[in-house]
């Protein structure tokens, strides 16, 4: 892994890069002066991008200095990102560029960088070259395939593509400053009212059992099953059928349970809630449905709690082939019991010896008649 160099875009560049996605520049050279990243030479878009390429590429870099080069095609808000590092410039530059390099990709938008190449020679920077070497069988073609009048490219997308070029789109209009960058906490989706309806009853203790699912194709969360009494400790303790057949073996679940009449502890909750989370094995079901139930878990605890009232005193996440019994259930909410300390005599087992001359005089007797030395 690159160690980092900390230098950071200032503002002047970030308003650059502000430009850059409002489709008002069509070049830009990025050079390292004095431990700071300053825009060396730019250009604005004309109708014919080859042209525009020839008149920068590659007279503007210099082989003694290492440069980071952002092209944008006719293609709207796909850029390539060049660094050029020639073998004629000094090691220190060279690294200096390499320990930069993921700063700057951040500082620009790691989802505007269509794609990335690494030049050691300037004369790869002819177009020719490097439609030859770089834009041809790799995949990124369809950045410069498009009619000299600056059309866009009318290939075939799926809805997926469609949704993704429009959010680009939006997203190049919208102010540098106003960028935010955050990370998903969890999906939220809705509980379906007869969902809603059970889990008041299981919050005012008139259930003891609601099983919910999530429904992948309308994102909500629906009422799989409900019991007003699921079982008899003697019945959990004997292998836990009755619980066990409410959760399928094959489909991820939510099931809410509460344990009655089997604890006298005054640690543990009268009648401890248990939040189950029973997960099949990989074959059993697809991707999607495990990141869907995984991701929908978080927010869904946070809503038992919050509006529906549900007190939830132990999280369990299991397989939904493992036994459920009462000591298995119970080890979850039962407090372990503090370390005993050593005892005496296991602590005069492992005393350290005494060195030699300390301590009472040890006289050793030989017995009658015997000779010593």
């Amino acid at each position: 892994m690159t160690c980092q160099s900390g230098i950071r875009a200032d503002d002047h560049l970030l308003n650059f890069f502000e430009q850059c996605k409002q489709c008002k520049i069509r070049f830009g050279k990025i050079v390292i002066n004095n431990e700071r990243l300053c825009v060396n030479h730019t250009l604005k878009p004309s109708k014919d991008w080859r042209k525009d390429w020839k008149k920068c590429l590659p007279d503007c870099v210099d082989a003694y200095e290492p440069c980071f080069v952002l092209f944008r095609f006719d293609s709207g808000h796909d850029w390539i990102l060049i660094s050029f590092a020639d073998d004629k410039a000094s090691v220190r530059d060279k690294m200096l560029l390499a320990a930069t390099k993921a700063t700057f990709k951040s500082e620009f938008g790691q989802s505007f960088i269509r794609a990335e190449y690494q030049i050691a020679n300037q004369n790869e920077l002819e177009l020719d070259q490097f439609e030859k070497r770089h834009l041809q069988g790799d995949g990124d073609t369809h950045l410069a395939k498009e009619d000299d009048d600056g059309a866009e490219d009318t290939r075939p997308m799926s809805f997926v593509e469609r949704e993704l070029s429009t959010v680009a789109k939006e997203r190049a209009n919208i102010p540098f400053s106003m960028h935010a960058n955050q990370t998903l906490r969890g999906v939220q989706f809705p509980i379906d009212q007869d969902a809603e309806k059970r889990l008041k009853e299981f919050a005012n203790g008139e259930l003891d059992f609601v099983q919910l699912s999530v429904d992948c194709l309308n994102e909500a969360i629906k009422l799989e099953t409900y019991c007003a009494r699921v079982a008899s400790p003697e019945a959990l303790s004997a292998g836990g059928e009755a619980t066990a057949a409410l959760i399928p073996p094959n489909k991820p679940r939510y099931s809410l349970f509460r344990l009655r009449g089997v604890v006298d502890n005054d640690a543990v909750p009268t009648a401890p809630t248990f939040f189950l989370y029973s997960v099949p094995p990989s074959d059993a079901c697809t991707i999607k449905e495990k990141m869907l139930y995984s991701s929908c878990k978080g927010p869904l605890i946070g809503e038992l709690r919050g509006p529906l009232g549900v007190r939830i005193d132990q999280k369990v996440e299991l397989d939904s082939r493992e036994k459920l019994d009462l000591a298995a259930l119970m080890a979850y909410v039962t407090p372990e019991p503090p370390a005993q300390p050593p005892s005496a005599q296991m602590a005069a087992q492992f005393e350290r010896p005494l060195p030699p001359g300390a301590g009472s005089r040890r006289i050793t007797k030989h017995p009658p008649g015997a000779r010593s030395d």
